[in-house]
């Protein structure tokens, strides 16, 4: 049979009830070809393996990690301990690196194999062990990896949240007036100014045309700085 040959024909843990337990097995290709395999476990909340799939070249080995999580010695869980992985390989040709998409092409032949897990003392007595069942179903260990821990997000209580926010737009509204009041002051500046000029003209002498001219030109200049003024507030009422 084409498989890969196992270092143990179980998988065993030493006894740690404070403490994950960890352990390991050798995945050997005796073949003349590469083969991919991938695991899955029956809890996917106790069991780490690390390379969950791969691919194992011709006469070559692959060592696997396994953690197995300490709350599986709960005095509730430890007496139902039935816990598996299971090894699924397949044949690949050569040039295939990536084992992932291997195992979604659903016209292969696979081949499964259970792995039984042991939990011992030092001195090599059983605490838990699993046993035959052949109903169990199995999940990829490989779904794992690439999980991310979610961002911690700090909610603002809703009472808090818009007693900031009244704080701020009440500051904003405070600057925004002060603003509009500065830019009024400026445009009956320029409005008095403009009034002062009207009302020499209109008291003083006719006299030449350079003097009108320059009375001209002023009022064009006070015109466009009170449009200048009116803009800007404006601008600002509209923030």
């Amino acid at each position: 049979m084409d498989t890969l040959r196992l270092s143990a024909p179980q998988i065993d843990f030493e006894y740690n009830k404070l403490d994950n337990m960890h352990s390991s097995i050798t995945l050997y290709n005796d073949t003349q070809h590469p083969i991919a395999y991938k695991f899955k476990a029956t809890n996917l909340n106790i069991f780490l393996v690390r390379p969950p799939l791969g691919v194992v070249q011709q006469k070559q080995c692959q060592i696997v990690n396994i953690t197995l999580h300490s709350k599986v010695l709960e005095n509730n869980s430890i007496k139902d301990f039935n816990e598996k992985l299971q090894l699924i390989t397949t044949i690949v040709p050569q040039e295939v690196q990536d084992a992932g998409p291997i195992f979604l092409d659903k016209m292969r032949r696979f081949e499964n194999r259970k792995i039984n897990i042991a939990i011992l003392t030092k001195d090599r007595k059983i605490v838990a062990q699993s046993s035959g069942n052949s109903n169990q179903m199995f999940q990829s260990v490989n779904k794992q990896f690439g999980q991310v821990e979610p961002t911690r997000v700090i909610a603002i209580p809703t009472a808090d949240k818009a007693k900031i926010e009244a704080e701020y737009f009440c500051n904003k509204f405070e600057v925004l007036q002060q603003e509009v009041t500065k830019k009024e002051k400026e445009l009956q500046d320029v409005q008095q100014y403009n009034n002062s000029l009207i009302e020499k003209e209109a008291i003083k002498p006719k006299s030449g045309k350079l003097d009108k001219l320059i009375f001209l030109l002023s009022l064009i200049v006070s015109f466009f700085l009170s449009l200048h003024y009116q803009n800007q507030i404006l601008q600002v009422i509209n923030l």
